[in-house]
Formats: structure tokens, sequence, C-alpha cells
């Protein structure tokens, strides 16, 4: 598992998808449900899909591909659990169809609800028949993988058909800040050490704010953030986890908190607080006179979350920080009104390096600080 050029923020995994088996590289989300492919033929429209992510699947060369009709229990499900529900049908071949949309920026997939066989592992030890997902043959999507894997609470995910294989119903995976390392994914049971922390994980609280993304999606309680060991001021909060989504949302005053203490630690060292933009109003960003790209680290304020139970997630500057050619030092906790009003998320960037588990089956998230 590695985060390649062809994604600068999501985390991707190779999958083999049909008979004969067609190589893919896909993206590891926990923030959807419905995995899918892309398919031959684009009736509506691919979006391009890079040469190392492996070549378009065409189900009409896979002789073990299954078509879901559209009075079948797994299309009704899917269709009412999606964001957009809908009881579309292709009647002249009995097709269940489905439509997706992802994150902020009008991203979809629509297409045909297939099953045919899914094989994964380095030496292609686990076959799974009758894999379901979504055969994709319009998308609207500015990335480069051949699509995305669903570890939401649906039992049509990526994560939920496959679990039914290990015995226990969790995932781990590990996210390297280093792009060219690999990092991992399992899924199954779990080594519980003296240097874990948990805290009690849920799935996402019906809100209106929600009603246009996944209804399955892993949430936690936040109860505060600190800066350099001094607790901010701010009230427990619902925080929604996705591993698709690179910065991590706060609520305004909790963001506000943190930009007043974060601001006096960095501003000694130089670099002033930029104000008076769209872009200032819902980051926190830096510069000096000579818009030098920062340098010293270590000298950075350290940011940890603090979650219900007592767990405490400690995010280093380089998982907390970036430099931004257009804007300077930066971080990446925004504001939730860059995405969502109203929602929090903690984002893929300050987990990199943290061994994470999603312990479905005993209700608890797990994490592991420096495991990859």
């Amino acid at each position: 598992m590695k985060n390649l050029s062809i994604n600068n923020f999501a985390y991707l995994m190779p999958i083999k998808i049909g008979t004969p088996a067609i190589w893919n590289l896909v993206a590891i989300d926990t923030g959807s449900t419905l995995s899918f492919v892309q398919c031959l033929p684009c009736t509506v429209n691919c979006h391009k899909q890079d040469v190392g992510a492996g070549q378009l699947f065409d189900p009409s060369k896979s002789s073990t591909i299954g078509r879901v009709g559209c009075s079948n229990v797994v299309c009704r499900a899917i269709q009412e659990s999606l964001p957009v529900p809908t009881k579309a049908c292709m009647e002249r071949e009995d097709s269940c169809l489905y439509s997706m949309s992802y994150g902020r920026e009008s991203s979809y997939s629509v297409g045909k609800i297939v099953t045919d066989r899914l094989t994964l592992g380095p030496n292609d030890e686990a076959v799974i028949a009758g894999f379901v997902f979504g055969c994709s043959l319009g998308t609207n999507y500015n990335k480069l993988e051949a699509g995305i894997m669903g570890f939401g609470a649906e039992a049509f995910s990526f994560f939920m058909q496959v679990s039914h294989f290990v015995g226990y119903e969790a995932f781990s995976y590990c996210f390297s800040s280093d792009r060219q390392k690999q990092g991992y994914l399992s899924i199954g049971n779990y080594s519980r050490t003296s240097s874990s922390y948990s805290t009690p994980m849920f799935v996402a609280t019906p809100r209106p704010v929600f009603s246009k993304l996944p209804r399955s999606m892993y949430s936690l309680q936040l109860n505060s953030l600190s800066v350099n060991g001094i607790t901010l001021h701010s009230d427990p909060y619902e925080m929604t986890v996705d591993s698709g989504t690179e910065m991590t949302l706060l609520l305004s005053d909790t963001f506000d908190e943190l930009d007043n203490a974060v601001t006096q630690a960095v501003e000694p060292l130089g670099y002033m607080r930029t104000r008076s933009t769209i872009w200032s109003d819902n980051h926190i960003c830096f510069e000096d006179k000579d818009f030098t790209p920062f340098k010293n680290w270590s000298a950075l304020p350290v940011v940890e979350l603090l979650f219900g139970s007592g767990a405490k997630l400690r995010v280093p500057p380089q998982s907390a920080f970036y430099n931004d050619g257009g804007h300077g030092l930066c971080m990446y906790f925004v504001r939730d009104a860059f995405f969502v009003k109203g929602m929090q998320i903690l984002g893929n960037t300050v987990t990199q390096s943290i061994g994470i588990t999603f312990d479905i089956q005993s209700e608890q998230f797990v994490f592991r600080e420096g495991e990859c």
C-alpha cells in the first residue's frame, strides 16, 4: 500500500478483478461504502486513469461476471443506503444501477452493480467469488486511480464482504509519511500491545449535514485538543474518520482555539499569520518576509487530539504542517466551513506513520504510534 503521484492525498492498494484477472490500483476509503472500478465501455464518461493504475476492466471479457437484477435484495439494499437513494434500473437487461457522489468537488461515479471474482494478496492467496461492486460507466473524478474500495459499515462494502472470510470484524492500516515507502493493510484480528491507545467508535450520527455523505461512516468523540501540552477549551463533539480525506476538519470554535495557540507558538519563529483572505479564514498559514519554505520542523508546536476514554493522538509537526507553494507554512487542520459546516473529520495526513485499527467487532478505534 502506497501514496503515489497517481493520487496525492489518498492511499492505494492493488486488487485483481475478473477471470482472467485484471490488475487495478484503487484508493482505500473509510468514508464510502460501495466499491467501484472503471469499466468498458465508458458509455457516459471515464476519468483519466494512469497507466500505473492498470487497465480498464472489460466485463464482457470476464467469464465470472454476474449481473445484479433490479428486484434483487442486494440491489435494493445498496440503492436505499447510498447518499442519493435511487431505484434506477436498466430494464432491457434487468441491471441494477447506482449513483455515488464523493467529497466537496462534485465528484461522482454512476454505473451498474455487478458481481465478479476478487483476488487479493501479494501471492493471490485470497479469492472471493461473487464480490459485489460498481462497474462504473461514468465518472467525474480528478484522480488517476482505477477506482475506490469502500470500507464503510454496510454489508456490501469491500471490508464487510472480505471480513466474512477472516473470522473477526476489524481492519488495520498504516500510511507511511514517506510516499516511496509501503504501508500495510490487513483485515481480521490484530495484535494488542501495551503501547496501543483505544477509544470508543460508533457509526456516525445522522444529521442534516450528512445528507450528501455515506450514512455508514465511523466516528469518535473528540473531547479537546492540546498544543505543546496546553489543553485548549472546546466542547466534546463527534469526529468522523475518513481515510480518503487529506485535511482534518474542526468546528469553528475549536478551529479558532487551535489557530490562536499555534499562532502564538509560530510567530516568534519569524513566520507571521496570513490574514484577510477567504483562504486564511478557513486555513492556518504563516509566511516570512522573504516567503522562504519552512525547514526547522522540530521548532514547531506539537498538537494532540484528546478522545474519549483518555486516548491521546500525538500529531508530530511534519504530520500537522506542510509547505504550500502559494500560501506558505500551513496546517492540515481546517475550519469545517471549508468542507461541510457542522462536521468534524479526522483526515489521513495527521495519522501518517501511525498504526490504525478499526475494531468493528469490539467497537473500538485503536492506534499505535510510529508503526510504519
